[in-house]
């Protein structure tokens, strides 16, 4: 049985054999890891996963005496295969498994995980002298994404090879790649573009059976998916093969960086999941310049790159850059490097003979602006009131990044009075946003997106009842110097319209409303139903302090039960409600939504407004709701036990969705916290056969059902087979926590109670 070898520059630490402990151990972490969107922020969190981890790794035989030897830069050296036999030691993210089971015995010092893979091949040194940059966005994809600025930072970043030796490759079929890689023999290769995941989400394509790998294009330029195995081997068709082969898309850490050693390759860095995409722009930035000015390490070249995004580790919690080689990296490093936060220091750089820059700033009477600063600007195409309430932007990017006049790069350090002004246009009215920026030049890329809010406070916005077409107007401009002017065209949906994508099926949230008046009302009826049902004339709504500490096992959260029972009583029985299909929106994928009091006081509804209007009563006596979003179908579902929702919260569970035979397992990190998407079935479906989480149909109300029925039909959409269906959950306490999704200013028919 091989083994996985973690070692440090000093010595090797410990093995873990491959097999099924590691197998059962890198599903679980992986999947933990995929979802850290629910607990990453949350320090107290965090310190319960180190404490699970730590115990999990003492299964594997790696002991707190270990753990305290993995310093400075640690090597998990992985045994290779043609097959993927050792698909466990691929698969986890030891970037993070190691970086959080060391933490607590490491003090200040830092640790950098690079990966081995033990092909047995002679270590043969030679200098870079070819590159090709791979750019692929074929067919629809190209409206996603701009590659002009990558391709600049990796050039620039490599100017030690001339530009004779540098070619660029655009959405290349399969037969071009080969063709080109064979005829270059490219001793670095960048590869920028689409992995198949983050392709068919953009194309809204279905992700069952998906398969590592990258888009490219097809004989007519149309997208098509390639799996690792065959990109590994078109990049590889040169000879020698590559040294390097950097891979700017996700999830190319598993399968196709180290399929690209296998096929020949010296090294390759990718992504374990998803990443921050202006963080690993800045990232290869310093990693190419680096491996330049250090004469080719790679070593060096990695801790450089590193250490150049110490300040955006917040944003990339529990994501990594992954670092495979054919060769061992840590047996002669120290030497190699000097001391450094790694405890192996500061990069060898050839000597400078340039003298130190002058701290300048840029002068409108000397430069152009056009020549120190590119800037990409795509607005969302359709802005939804209830995403920009709870903070989105209304641009998909609004970046700026620096390339100064080389022949002012050495004396321009600043840029300063920039001037940013945004306006959104809706009929009479102007939505503003201005503002004055300040430039270094060190930072390299600004994202601005984030930074543009408007405000919502007009009577015409909140008061638009159907969806138009309206223009987005953005000028930037550096005293008398245009840097970008343009008016965007765009489209705006009404205030109670939400968009069914998975972009925006996070705010449904915010039409959740526990102080409309009609919820007031009907809990007050259902407190009636609740005394009957206490038999106890002073019975009152009290949320999870009705747990009873006498009784065993889920009959101690029987008094939630009670009380969600006594709400759907006073729905049922004192209104009379029926499903009605939504109102017409004009748009795909949209839904126009009705508020609680427009649901009840019309005795009609559809399966949203229904799930809204308990949803809304459940968040009022403070016991936490859930939505359920099927293909076509919402219901409700609420948390009867208080301390399994911390469990979800903390990803604390042993229900993993299914694996392929090599251990691959289908993305599923979302970026909100409170939304758990398809891949997070078998883990919900867990909760709700053990009773924990129960779903309510809320659609029977319109058919005269009972309360126990309805939880019946609610529990049938979690039948075996019915994965396929569910699309995500939505858990309402999460979404409003920490200035989360808060409820829109909706104008209610009454004044608003409590």
């Amino acid at each position: 049985m091989s083994n996985v070898v973690l070692r440090t520059s000093d010595s090797e630490v410990c093995r873990i054999r491959c097999g099924p402990p590691l197998q059962a151990f890198a599903m679980r972490w992986n999947y933990v890891v995929r979802q850290r969107h629910r607990w990453a922020d949350d320090p107290a969190a965090r310190q319960r996963q180190t404490l699970r981890l730590q115990r999990d790794l003492r299964g594997l035989g790696v002991t707190a005496k270990h753990l305290r030897r993995l310093k400075g830069i640690v090597e998990v050296s992985v045994p290779d295969s043609p097959l993927d036999e050792f698909w466990e030691a691929r698969i986890l993210p030891w970037e993070y498994v190691l970086a959080a089971a060391t933490k607590p015995h490491r003090v200040e010092q830092d640790i950098l995980v690079v990966r081995h893979l033990k092909t047995g091949r002679r270590k043969r040194k030679r200098t870079p002298k070819r590159l090709v940059v791979i750019e692929t966005a074929p067919g629809e994809l190209a409206r996603h994404f701009n590659f002009s600025a990558q391709r600049q930072l990796v050039t620039g970043g490599l100017r030690a090879l001339s530009a004779e030796t540098t070619g660029v490759l655009e959405n290349p079929t399969e037969r071009q790649l080969g063709e080109e890689i064979e005829a270059v023999s490219p001793d670095i290769v960048h590869v920028t573009g689409f992995d198949n995941r983050s392709g068919r989400e953009r194309l809204g394509g279905n992700l069952s059976g998906l398969r590592d790998g990258l888009y490219l294009a097809d004989p007519s330029a149309e997208a098509k998916e390639y799996r690792a195995e065959v990109i590994a081997r078109l990049l590889n068709r040169g000879s020698p093969n590559p040294l390097l082969v950097g891979f700017h898309c996700w999830d190319s850490a598993a399968r196709l960086a180290p399929m690209t050693i296998h096929a020949g390759a010296r090294s390759a860095i990718g992504f374990q999941h998803t990443f921050d995409e202006a963080v690993a722009e800045i990232f290869f930035l310093h990693f190419y310049r680096a491996y330049a000015d250090s004469q080719w390490n790679l070593l060096a070249a990695f801790c450089s790159g590193w250490e150049s995004i110490a300040a955006y580790r917040p944003r990339i919690r529990g994501s990594s850059i992954v670092l495979w080689s054919a060769d061992s990296l840590v047996s002669n490093a120290t030497g190699e490097i000097g001391q450094n936060s790694f405890g192996i220091g500061a990069t060898t750089t050839r000597p400078s003979t340039r003298p130190p820059a002058v701290s300048r700033s840029a002068d409108p009477q000397r430069v152009h602006i056009r020549d120190l600063v590119q800037v990409s600007v795509r607005p969302n195409h359709q802005i939804n009131y209830s995403s920009l309430h709870n903070g989105q932007s209304v641009f998909d990017q609004l970046t700026l990044r620096l390339h100064p006049n080389p022949s002012e790069s050495d004396a321009i350090t600043q840029i300063n009075d920039l001037e940013l002004e945004v306006q959104l246009h809706v009929g009479v009215d102007s939505y503003p946003f201005r503002s004055r920026l300040n430039l270094d030049m060190d930072a390299y890329r600004y994202d601005l997106a984030d930074r543009v809010t408007l405000p919502l406070t007009g009577e015409l916005f909140r008061a638009i009842n159907e969806r138009i077409q309206t223009s987005l107007f953005v000028d930037l401009r550096w005293h008398d110097q245009v840097l970008y002017r343009h008016t965007h065209s765009v489209w705006l949906a009404p205030i109670d319209q939400w968009t069914l994508d998975d972009s925006q099926i996070g705010w449904l949230p915010s039409f959740v409303q526990p102080r409309d008046p009609a919820v007031a009302r009907t809990i007050d009826v259902a407190q009636g139903y609740l005394q009957c049902l206490k038999d106890q004339v002073g019975a009152g709504f009290d949320g999870y302090q009705s747990y009873d500490g006498f009784a065993s096992g889920l009959a101690c959260w029987d008094g939630v039960d009670r009380q969600v029972r006594s709400i759907w009583a006073a729905l049922l029985l004192s209104n009379k409600l029926r499903y009605i299909n939504p109102p017409p929106s004009y748009a795909d994928f949209t839904q126009r939504l009705r508020t609680p009091g427009e649901t009840i006081g019309g005795g009609f509804g559809t399966c949203v407004d229904l799930a809204i209007v308990m949803a809304s009563c459940l968040e009022w006596i403070e016991v936490h709701p859930v939505l359920f979003l099927l293909h076509g179908h919402v219901f409700v579902g609420y948390w009867k036990d208080f301390h399994a929702h911390q469990r979800f919260l903390d990803v604390a569970t042993e229900d993993l969705p299914a694996r392929t035979p090599d251990g691959e397992m289908p993305r599923d990190d979302a970026s909100q916290r409170w939304v758990s998407g398809p891949k997070t079935y078998a883990e919900i479906k867990g909760f709700v056969d053990r009773g924990e989480l129960v779903p309510i149909e809320t659609v029977a109300l319109t058919h005269g059902k009972g309360f126990a029925a309805a939880i019946d039909e609610g529990r049938e959409h979690f039948y075996k087979k019915r994965s396929r269906a569910f699309r995500a959950m939505i858990d309402l306490v999460s979404a409003r926590a920490e200035d989360g999704v808060t409820p829109l200013p909706l104008r209610f028919s009454e004044s608003h109670v409590g």
